[in-house]
């Protein structure tokens, strides 16, 4: 009989086999999910209801400004920090920092003067009695954002996932112990301890040289600022792009029927775990060939596009498998109008296996990124109140999967002329379709024994379970014949050979 200590080496070996340097990311990410799920259910229980709201208001306002002033600077360094030919290159994590400090002085002191305006905007106006800490908060995030980025890029990925991993732990801690023991603003000022650790720990990682430093000039800070603006714009694009259904829906049902169409949608956080991971690492990858040798650029394309559709497939069958009986044991009973929605909002999960983004960020095609992605806004709300014209809340779902399936055909249309690969290829075509048979193939007698039984067990731990064992065997079966979804060789030494920080 296997041990528990077998059975989990075996799986890790599986999960390094299916995510290959991605691995370590998509495990701290989703370390990181848990602590985020678990944070708020503590915090709610010993905190009243209005300090609760207080807090969720805080970070709601220091996230968002996290995310969009960014400028798309530390996301940049994907693209420069893998060019290892590049002379400039150690220059450009030390005036990232330096920037974004600036930035986030910037931000803090807008945040501070329009606290009153802001906090009657998203509540009661207490987010003004909060607004030092809010505007530090905001500041030194905003200072700390190129750590991760930084280590991914310089291919310690072993690291970003522990910092990642350790920040939200401590943070987690900190929040907790803030929230039981002292009273008052003691919570946000926890948070901004947390964030001035992370500006110490990318500070002291530059000056050790453990990541690259060099002094910055105006020329390196010309690229990349040429490259970082028109991304941080497509970003915002894209961000207002995926949360523009939500408003239009909002706008146009009551609060009870947009409930239903936000648990349609409970499980897609999957997509941003997976699909991000390896987007980060592929773009590090393809950094270091697409200069040198386009068609081994199109070899990692694929083999990314392999590993994401063995993860992503399976995902969104088992959603179709087991969806419709396991909203009601999650949501109650009230919320089984939610079902079919859910199964409309699952079929934008297959298309995710595409990184189209990593390819045209790695090509330095950011500008058409954001011209596009500001296409994209005016499409994705048109398709949306078309479809809720024809079907209702069903056709809001279906215009947004719509938008972002005809995105990515025109980023693979623009993104295979820059790796010289025809249709088939960067479609991956053949892998592809063998993957989703074999989903098929799991998915029937997986059907078939939830057809037989009743229950919890019987309609979504069995069907689970024999869907599981099912897509394993066959998928282990048809990879010793086919090939696996292994990296390419070289890229994989080279990534077992760079330092990494532990």
């Amino acid at each position: 009989m296997m041990t528990v200590r077998a059975a989990v080496g075996r799986s890790a070996a599986l999960a390094r086999h299916v995510m290959g340097a991605a691995t370590p990311l998509v495990a701290a990410r989703l370390a990181s999910a848990l602590l985020t799920f678990g944070l708020p259910l503590v915090l709610a229980r010993v905190m009243t209801p209005a300090g609760y709201g207080s807090y969720k208001q805080f970070f709601l306002v220091g996230l968002t400004v996290l995310y969009v002033m960014q400028l798309g600077i530390s996301q940049s360094l994907y693209y420069f920090l893998p060019r290892k030919d590049d002379a400039a290159r150690a220059a450009f994590l030390p005036q990232s920092s330096i920037t974004l400090a600036g930035i986030g002085v910037v931000s803090g002191a807008i945040l501070y003067a329009l606290a009153p305006h802001i906090g009657g905007l998203v509540g009661d106006g207490t987010l003004i009695t909060l607004r030092v800490p809010l505007a530090c908060y905001a500041m030194l995030m905003l200072a700390s954002s190129p750590l991760e980025p930084a280590l991914t890029s310089s291919g310690r990925i072993t690291g970003s996932a522990i910092c990642l991993v350790v920040t939200d732990a401590v943070r987690a801690l900190a929040l907790v112990v803030a929230a039981t023991r002292f009273p008052g603003a003691a919570l946000f000022w926890a948070a901004v301890m947390v964030a001035a650790l992370r500006v110490v720990a990318l500070w002291t990682l530059m000056l050790a040289r453990i990541l690259p430093a060099a002094r910055p000039t105006v020329a390196s800070w010309r690229r990349q600022l040429a490259y970082a603006l028109p991304f941080g714009g497509a970003m915002v694009l894209y961000i207002a792009q995926r949360y523009c259904s939500q408003y239009v829906v909002a706008s146009r049902f009551d609060t009870a029927t947009f409930a239903l169409f936000t648990v349609a949608a409970f499980h897609m956080p999957i997509l941003t775990i997976v699909f991000t991971s390896a987007s980060e690492v592929l773009m590090v990858r393809m950094g270091q060939s697409m200069p040198i040798d386009r068609r081994q650029t199109l070899r990692e394309w694929q083999d990314t596009v392999g590993k994401l559709a063995t993860v992503l497939f399976p995902v969104a069958v088992g959603s179709w498998l087991v969806g419709g009986a396991f909203i009601p044991i999650l949501f109650t009973d009230r919320y089984a109008a939610a079902i079919p929605l859910f199964v409309l909002t699952t079929c934008e999960i297959p298309v995710w296996i595409y990184p189209c983004d990593a390819l045209l960020r790695t090509a330095n095609d950011t500008r058409f990124m954001f011209w596009f992605n500001g296409i994209r806004v005016i499409m994705t709300i048109s398709l949306v109140l078309v479809g809720i014209r024809l079907f209702a809340l069903g056709g809001a779902i279906i215009g947004a999967v719509a938008s972002e399936t005809i995105a990515r055909v025109v980023f693979l249309a623009r993104g295979r002329h820059f790796i010289g690969a025809s249709w088939r290829e960067i479609l991956h075509a053949d892998a592809v379709a063998r993957t989703a048979l074999v989903c098929v193939g799991a998915y029937l007698p997986a059907r078939a024994a939830g057809m037989i039984s009743d229950g919890f067990g019987g309609r979504v731990v069995l069907p689970a379970m024999v869907f599981a064992v099912c897509y394993l065997s066959i998928f282990a079966r048809w990879t010793r014949r086919f090939g696996g979804t292994r990296a390419p060789a070289d890229l994989t030494t080279a990534a077992a050979d760079a330092p990494r920080w532990h």
